[in-house]
């Protein structure tokens, strides 16, 4: 098991090193599936909490991720280009309504964009 984050006294997770320690902490304690009220359990849960505050204040959700949101970042992780996505989205036209939200994918384009 890693090394455990020291709780002697208690505290919020106050950066990325100690919210990292945590998730790994928890996925191993996962893997043993303490039982209920046992030693791990009850650091499971108590880490569990620690790890949620942590994640609401660093990654607020904010506003919903949109579909050109997603396309968008497919893009950038792939190295695509808007010049690709405009050719699967079948020109200018549908790829500038579709980026500025005025417009839906159809089936057809949809699966363009899944194939790539």
């Amino acid at each position: 098991m890693a090394e455990l984050l020291d709780f002697t006294k208690p505290h919020v997770l106050r950066n990325a090193t100690e919210y990292t320690a945590a998730v790994v902490e928890i996925d191993q304690l996962l893997d043993l599936d303490p039982p209920p009220c046992s030693e791990d359990y009850e650091r499971l849960e108590f880490l569990s909490v620690l790890v949620h505050a942590y994640e609401e204040a660093s990654f607020p959700l904010g506003q919903l991720t949109t579909p050109q949101d997603v396309v968008t970042f497919m893009l950038e992780q792939k190295g695509f280009s808007q010049a690709d996505l405009r050719q699967w989205l079948g020109g200018e036209n549908p790829l500038r309504t579709f980026l500025q939200g005025t417009g839906s994918l159809s089936l057809p384009q949809i699966a363009q964009l899944r194939e790539h």
